[in-house]
């Protein structure tokens, strides 16, 4: 997904960077912390969020090992790699880049996940891919709206 932010690159980042805003910029987060932090631009944070595909829900709980690179310009990127062994995910890995666009800021998003636990069969990978995407817009409008709050 590539979205374009109607906020500067640069408070879009600290948004997405600010980890304890996570529960502000999508309710599905249901908890987020850090549990350490691995030097400047290095930390594994623990998620739970909460996922809902029709009449399904589950709770994703996910450690993951995150690692971000700030832009000397505004913007930068922010990488998550799931650790499988703490999280109830096989495999998980995302990645989020802001990049200041015309006037604003574009956000790209990419993530591949591999669950680690039943999924019914009707529901099916593309329910769940749309499911995703709609969660990754969401997530896109939580950073706009705090991104616009800090100016």
């Amino acid at each position: 997904m590539t979205v374009q932010l109607d906020a500067t690159a640069a408070d879009a980042y600290a948004v997405l960077t600010d980890f304890a805003n996570l529960t502000e910029i999508n309710p599905a987060v249901q908890r987020a912390s850090v549990r350490s932090q691995e030097g400047p631009t290095e930390a594994v944070l623990e998620t739970e969020v909460q996922v809902c595909v029709l009449w399904f829900c589950k709770q994703l709980q996910q450690v993951q090992d995150m690692q971000w690179q700030p832009l000397e310009n505004g913007g930068g990127t922010l990488m998550a790699d799931v650790r499988p062994d703490e999280s109830n995910l096989r495999y998980g890995h995302a990645q989020w880049r802001i990049w200041t666009c015309e006037s604003r800021s574009c956000l790209s998003f990419v993530a591949e996940i591999e669950p680690d636990f039943w999924v019914p069969p009707l529901i099916g990978p593309w329910v769940i891919k749309r499911k995703l995407e709609q969660e990754a817009l969401q997530t896109s409008e939580g950073i706009e709206r705090l991104a616009k709050q800090l100016r």
